[in-house]
């Protein structure tokens, strides 16, 4: 077991669809040896069990995850097997297995270690996801270029899912039950109805892809591609891309903690770990030693498990992360302003930095910033805009005659159009009462609508 400091974490901010570094953090890395080539991890919380199989000895490695030791090494087909994958079952305490070489599906019991079944499902195996819904597996067959549907309860072929080409990743939404198929060699990601285990749509995410993984609060895809420069982030309620991550080329596995929404993403080539949190579009990067791949996140502390298959080794990094509610422009105007209302303030503007970005947002405006700030009772969007030009009204006297529209405006106005009709006002005049009902909306270019309703002048 090693035992290392690795530095600093690089944190990044994403502040509408842009990138920037804004300082240091700390995190430490632990390790431990493992068989040959680790290729995957995965956690059993309850038994405290790290389960990694090695490609190339034939074996798992069953790890304490809070000693980082040994505590057994399984023998599968008396080492005449290439262990690829694995998926475990945390209530029946299960590891499923499966075989890239030989095509076969292995079933371990995590308890007393033993190799429950071996059975030839198809040609060469690689990924494998547990449905909690419907209690299934789901495997890919890279050479068949098939998803295979297996009944959990009985090991038996349910059916196979022809895809496109290199079914590489595979990712269930447990909330939609909507299965997600990466094809590695072809711009594809299928879709599938995890009730019927049928097709039911692709989606083009403009690069190969090779990892998925989904934040099931944030309603978002994440798709890497292995020799791509960035992360494709996608609304998966309209099957839209909303952004796009600019990264080193090298980024492939992907997990997502979706007790606190933290997706983890391993960049081999850059020997780091992204950290994004889609809350606050905050990214910190993680220099860690070894080229790492897989990876699994403790859900309940701050703890990633990653498989570094170049140094035979598995490493658990501890890290230390702020969250942050609002993006830091944000948080510069509230603490500038010393309205009596800043509050009012604050907690519109974190909804409106909540409501998704997305061309077709076609519902109304306000009502979506309520439902985002969990307003109830008799309180409408032009009493938000009047409370505003009140306390805009209040601190007249101290304003200029004229202000200068700052740029997060414009940020503001485009995550609802992105068409802001003519160029927008750079400069309005501070004496000007006027602004648009909010029930206009509609009619009336949506630059103009935050111009109206946010005190311009009292903030500047």
């Amino acid at each position: 077991m090693n035992f290392k400091h690795t530095g600093h974490i690089t944190i990044i901010v994403l502040i509408f669809g842009c990138l920037i570094f804004v300082g240091n953090a700390y995190a430490i890395q632990d390790s431990v040896s493992v068989g040959s080539f680790p290729r995957d991890i995965d956690f059993d919380p309850f038994l405290n069990n790290l389960y990694v199989p090695n490609y190339e000895s034939g074996t798992i490695s069953v790890i304490d995850a809070t000693n980082m030791i040994i505590k057994n090494t399984i023998s599968i087909n008396e080492n005449n097997s290439n262990p690829t994958r694995l998926a475990v079952d945390k209530n029946q305490h299960l590891v499923y297995v499966t075989d890239k070489i030989s095509g076969t599906l292995s079933i371990i019991d995590g308890i007393d270690g033993k190799v429950i079944n071996t059975i030839k499902i198809g040609e060469s195996l690689w990924d494998i996801v547990i449905n909690e819904k419907s209690n299934k597996l789901y495997i890919s067959d890279l050479v068949e270029n098939k998803i295979i549907v297996i009944d959990k309860n009985n090991f038996k072929i349910i059916k196979s899912i022809f895809v496109n080409s290199s079914p590489w990743s595979i990712a269930i939404n447990q909330n939609t039950n909507k299965v997600y198929v990466a094809s590695g060699t072809s711009e594809a990601i299928n879709v599938i109805d995890g009730e019927t285990d049928s097709l039911i749509y692709e989606i083009n995410p403009g690069v190969k892809p090779w990892g998925l993984s989904i934040n099931e609060k944030s309603k978002v895809l994440y798709v890497s591609s292995w020799d791509s420069n960035q992360i494709i982030v996608i609304d998966i309620q309209t099957d839209q891309i909303i952004y796009e991550i600019p990264i080193i080329s090298g980024a492939w596995q992907m997990t997502t903690n979706q007790n606190n929404g933290i997706t983890i993403i391993s960049n081999e080539h850059s020997n780091e770990l992204y950290l994004l949190d889609e809350n606050s579009r905050k990214i910190q990067t993680i220099s860690v030693l070894d080229s790492p791949q897989s990876m699994i996140a403790s859900p309940t502390s701050n703890i990633i498990y990653v498989t570094n298959p170049l140094s035979n080794s598995v490493s658990s990094v501890v890290y230390d992360y702020e969250y942050h509610g609002l993006s830091p422009i944000i948080e510069e105007i509230i603490t500038d302003n010393d309205s009596i209302n800043d509050e009012l303030i604050l907690e519109v503007i974190q909804g409106i930095s909540n409501v998704p970005q997305r061309e077709d947002f076609d519902t109304d405006m306000i009502s979506g910033l309520l439902k985002n700030l969990g307003i109830t009772g008799e309180f409408d969007g032009n009493g938000i805009a009047r409370i505003l030009l009140d306390d805009y009204n209040e601190k007249k006297e101290l304003q200029p005659k004229t202000a200068i529209v700052p740029s997060w405006t414009t940020d503001l106005a485009m995550m609802f159009s992105d068409d802001l009709g003519s160029q927008p006002t750079r400069e309005i005049n501070c004496d000007d009462d006027a602004f648009f009902p909010i029930n206009d909306i509609d009619n009336i270019n949506p630059f103009d609508v935050w111009v109206s309703i946010l005190p311009i002048c009292a903030l500047s």
